[in-house]
């Protein structure tokens, strides 16, 4: 699930800080409207979008320059959501089994982003990258 050079794709770099992440969702909003989506598929791409650039800048570190490397691409019919952070990568696959879906308590403050993301996406996944874990999520476009 890579970008090629024929898709409209934005990357942003995000400072390891969370209101970057507020900054950029502000984008990926312009860009989904100026692409004629569904008010309710924009509301679903911020939501995955706010849910991987936020675990990111909270759970993981900054990358070497100090960022979280976001990468959001309009396709006809599917948006793709790309987050790459910096994590302890010398874990190796150790490290991916922190991206599963929990199952919080209903009393639980926190801990369901992932559940969110895995129930909004058509598809999802997390893979090692070069430069740390690379989380990538698609939905679709159509109302």
């Amino acid at each position: 699930m890579s970008a090629s050079d024929q898709e409209p794709c934005t990357r942003v770099h995000l400072w390891h800080d969370l209101t970057a992440v507020a900054d950029a969702r502000r984008a990926l909003v312009r860009d989904l409207e100026a692409g004629g989506v569904d008010r309710r598929a924009v509301e679903d791409a911020v939501l995955v979008f706010s849910e991987l650039a936020s675990n990111a800048v909270e759970h993981g570190r900054p990358q070497d320059c100090g960022h979280v490397e976001a990468t959001w691409c309009l396709l006809p019919d599917r948006a793709r959501i790309t987050v790459v952070g910096d994590v302890d990568t010398d874990l190796g696959e150790e490290v991916l089994e922190r991206f599963k879906p929990g199952d919080p308590s209903e009393f639980a403050a926190r801990g369901r982003g992932l559940a969110i993301v895995d129930h909004v996406c058509d598809r999802w996944g997390v893979d090692l990258a070069d430069d740390g874990v690379r989380v990538t999520a698609e939905l679709s476009l159509r109302s």
